[in-house]
């Protein structure tokens, strides 16, 4: 493993498109269906994000 000095290595969790998380089995139907409303066509996610949106939907107040 090779490390710079002074330079921090980082990472980047791979993104998605939405399409993406709608055609895959990480989710369950009723999660995929929370996606497709709540995620923009136009941009990429992590699958980290992609939960917490599902979660957070799930747990807004009821109006």
């Amino acid at each position: 493993m090779s490390k710079k000095v002074g330079q921090l290595e980082q990472t980047t969790a791979p993104t998605y498109t939405k399409a993406q998380f709608l055609a895959s089995s990480r989710f369950t139907a009723a999660q995929r269906d929370i996606l497709a409303a709540v995620l923009a066509d136009d941009k990429t996610y992590t699958d980290d994000e992609a939960r917490k949106a599902v979660e957070s939907y799930l747990r807004k107040e009821v109006k």
